[in-house]
């Protein structure tokens, strides 16, 4: 450690350069790193979903799930099967083990599902997919007194344009925070973000339904298998090979795919002795319409509609929520009369609270540091230690930019955690630097005797923190996933804080005692008779009453002993007798209230 107090004094302009360095660069990946609400990690888990229409949940279990999950049990890398049989359809989640090869085991469900040839004939195509944690980030509700069509007409607009949207500079009120965050947008090294993601929640598909006349059949004489198969090749699009010749391949290409309900209603079905064609519109009903699903979407009592908006592992979520509210604000310029527009769902408010309260934070443990220390220290001396803390989380955001993490509610919540941690090391190595420096030492030897004396404590101090949270870092499956930034960040931030301790810190130090012997100034004499009168009423509490209790419980070694045995005996069995509750997470106020009602399967809707 007298060696390493030595270099930082030394090399003062190199200590200086590593500091801003560290600040300014970390400046930098701080505004490039992606927001999201939470990490985004795999589930390691693979569905299989089949339609059966008409079908009771009785007959999806016996005629679907169970032959799903006989065909894929014995696959390696499965370690559980959850099979889900409901009215119309089910579906069998298989969760893989820890570290499988997710896109292996999917295509080896594939092949095995594929196989399977003994499903219901009304049963349609499996479905075989990854389970992905989709993050919605913001929502666009349409509602009004308009038609379901009209409805869906301007919900896929809304949806063209937000898909054709680009971020753009956020145009603010002129204020301070503004301008700032004006200048800052134009380092930013990311590309201007545009939407990619967009479900339409609440909204039927299109679908042409032919309802057929028994008695126009009889009528005309055809078959019903004779109408299904001329709807079958009267709609088409079928490629016919090519054409080679000695200018060049000729593509060959069918092109008759039909897409209204008039279009269906011309198909001919055969031609009678006189010649007169028989169309389907002749013989069957078409409904160009939506399908026949029961769903009914209201938002503040009228019919509405909703486009979800959802983020890639690549996207900022607060970008792409602005490029939705700046849409939502411009069209509500040119709003229909029957029809309003509104913001739900924001998701991407929770992680700009989150952030703000780290900032927050942030600056009131600067001050709060800085008003505690220069009440017993040195005014410069107090100034580098609160200076540690900005470092220290520059130094952190840079590590974990590299091992691709972002800003998310976990990452945060660890750095709001450390807070008052992260400065603990520097207030040793200040606290003992001055102490010594009291003593008559030149700054030089303070500083270098100072961080001898306490420099490895201090290492041991963190580094048992750091072993504490290590072990979350090896938790198994999703839950371990899920907070594993967690003690990343925590162990970066006290492993950066620690080094800032140990080789800015003394140089700094060093700085601020030769700074002060020199003449005090008027402005900072008050503060030092206040630290004086500061320190003689501390010195007198500790010489009254600290140094006798310490004094009585070593000399009175198995009753301090006793006491701790009987405290411990006592909390454990507050817990053992069920006085203190374990709950996984606590529950805490939400923003959203949600109301589900679930009747009896076969209930009319």
């Amino acid at each position: 450690m007298r060696a390493l107090g030595k270099w930082s004094i030394k090399n003062n302009v190199s200590v200086n350069l590593i500091m801003i360095f560290i600040i300014m660069a970390g400046i930098f990946t701080v505004m490039k790193m992606r927001r999201e609400m939470f990490p985004q990690f795999s589930l390691d888990m693979i569905a299989v979903s089949v339609v059966y229409p008409g079908s009771s949940p009785e007959e999806v279990e016996e005629g679907i799930c169970i032959k799903i999950e006989e065909q894929i049990q014995s696959i390696e890398g499965i370690e559980h099967l959850r099979s889900t049989a409901r009215e119309g359809s089910g579906e069998v989640v298989a969760e893989l083990e820890t570290g499988a090869d997710v896109q292996k085991i999917l295509d080896e469900i594939k092949a095995e599902v594929a196989r399977i040839d003994t499903f219901p004939d009304e049963a349609e195509e499996p479905l075989v997919m990854e389970i992905i944690n989709k993050d919605p980030t913001i929502s666009v509700a349409i509602y009004g007194e308009v038609s379901e069509k009209r409805m869906r007409q301007i919900t896929e607009g809304i949806r063209d344009d937000l898909l054709d949207a680009r971020m753009v500079a956020h145009q603010g009120d002129g204020g301070w925070q503004n301008a700032v965050a004006s200048i800052l947008k134009r380092f930013r090294f990311k590309q201007p973000e545009s939407i990619t993601q967009i479900d339409l929640i609440g909204v039927r598909d299109y679908e042409i339904a032919v309802q057929v006349s028994e008695e126009n059949l009889r009528r005309y004489g055809i078959s019903f298998d004779q109408v299904v198969s001329a709807v079958r090749s009267g709609s088409i699009d079928l490629p016919g090979g090519q054409i080679k010749t000695g200018q060049g391949e000729i593509l060959i290409r069918a092109k008759g795919q039909l897409y209204t309900g008039r279009e269906f209603e011309k198909i001919p079905l055969i031609t009678l002795n006189d010649g007169t064609v028989v169309r389907l519109g002749q013989v069957a009903k078409v409904i160009d319409g939506f399908e026949d699903l029961d769903i009914k979407t209201r938002f503040n009592g009228k019919p509405a509609a909703i486009v979800q908006v959802s983020r890639t592992s690549e996207q900022d979520i607060i970008e792409i929520a602005k490029i939705a509210r700046s849409y939502v604000a411009k069209l509500k310029q040119d709003l229909p009369e029957d029809l309003d527009f509104a913001i739900w769902g924001d998701i991407s408010t929770m992680v700009e609270s989150r952030i703000d309260l780290m900032l927050r934070n942030g600056l009131q443990g600067i001050l709060l540091v800085f008003i505690a220390l220069a009440l017993f220290l040195n005014l410069r001396l107090a100034f580098w230690v609160a200076l540690g803390i900005p470092v220290a989380f520059m130094a952190a955001f840079i590590v974990l930019n590299g091992f691709n993490q972002t800003i998310n509610m976990i990452s945060l919540f660890a750095f709001i955690m450390t807070l008052g941690i992260l400065v603990d090391d520097a207030i040793i190595v200040g606290e003992n630097v001055y102490s010594h420096y009291s003593r008559g030492k030149s700054p030089a030897a303070a500083v270098v005797d100072g961080l001898k004396e306490v420099g490895g404590p201090v290492v041991m101090a963190v580094s048992t923190t750091v072993v504490a949270f290590s072990p979350l870092l090896f938790i198994a499956g999703i839950m371990g996933k899920f907070i594993a930034v967690m003690p990343m960040a925590v162990i970066i931030i006290l492993i950066v804080s620690l080094g800032e301790a140990l080789i800015i810190l003394p140089c700094h130090l060093n700085h601020a005692l030769v700074q002060s012997e020199k003449k005090v100034r008027k402005l900072t004499s008050w503060h030092e008779r206040l630290r004086e009168k500061l320190e003689q009423g501390m010195r007198a509490v500790i010489d009254r009453l600290y140094f006798p209790a310490i004094k009585y419980v070593v000399k009175n070694t198995y009753f301090t002993l006793s006491i701790g045995i009987g405290v411990l005996i006592i909390s454990l069995g507050i817990i053992a007798g069920g006085y203190v509750s374990f709950v996984f997470f606590p529950k805490g106020e939400s923003d959203w209230i949600a109301a589900e009602v679930i009747y009896p399967l076969g209930t009319p809707y």
